[in-house]
């Protein structure tokens, strides 16, 4: 049952993280999909941006968002946030490196076909499981 639950889940990966981060290979690709980086560290060849994520305020929504911010902080080192995603561009403004910790920019779309199997699968099974507990009859 447990191997039928994984092999039919409800949603099926597109694009893995590591797919999804690589999409961003210049310095106005990462701006168009994050806009204004939390932290922003300047070197001599480079430069790092960090964008801040937060889970939602809610209890019960379990997802990760941006933590929104008007304007970039530069600093000397970065602040330890759990979880967060360091771009690395280089002075012409190519993405060189891509560090995260704690977020996952997965892209999934729901897997239909997968859900009905298990809902039927799961039907059948309780239904065969009434049917066989009525076939023993308990005679005080």
């Amino acid at each position: 049952m447990l191997s039928m639950i994984s092999l039919l889940s409800c949603t099926k990966v597109v694009y893995t993280n590591e797919q999804v981060i690589s999409l961003y290979k210049t310095k106005n690709d990462v701006l168009k999909r994050f806009s204004i980086p939390t932290e922003k560290k300047m070197n001599d060849s480079t430069e790092e941006w960090l964008y801040r994520y937060d889970r939602n305020n809610s209890f019960a929504d379990h997802s990760l968002v941006e933590y929104p911010n008007l304007s970039t902080i530069n600093v000397k080192e970065f602040t330890r946030y759990k979880r967060y995603i360091i771009f690395m561009v280089d002075k012409r403004g190519d993405v060189i490196r891509c560090d995260y910790n704690g977020v996952n920019l997965a892209v999934r779309k729901k897997n239909t076909a997968g859900t009905f199997a298990l809902v039927f699968v799961g039907l059948v099974l309780v239904g065969a499981n009434y049917v066989s507990s009525q076939s023993f009859t308990f005679n005080p």
